[in-house]
């Protein structure tokens, strides 16, 4: 009828998502860049909802002001 359940044999790191085998867990070492590609993938939402955010801001009377006060304060363009 139902067998008896098992492990899987290989786990996602909890640090870089890598697919890693139970008996090999003592013995990973992350990947510094798919360390920092799976901390991405994780705030994708976050990044995402960023654009929508940044665009409401702007079009506010706070976030109009600082557009306007950061482009005065900007330095001439120098031309060569």
């Amino acid at each position: 009828m139902f067998g008896f359940y098992t492990q899987p044999s290989f786990m996602p790191c909890e640090e870089c998502g890598a697919s890693v085998a139970r008996r090999d867990r003592e013995s990973h070492v992350c990947d510094e860049q798919r360390r920092l590609d799976y901390a991405m993938f994780q705030l994708r939402s976050d990044a995402a909802a960023f654009d929508e955010q940044w665009r409401v801001f702007l079009a506010s009377p706070r976030g109009r002001f600082g557009a306007y006060d950061a482009e005065r304060r900007r330095p001439p363009l120098q031309e060569t």
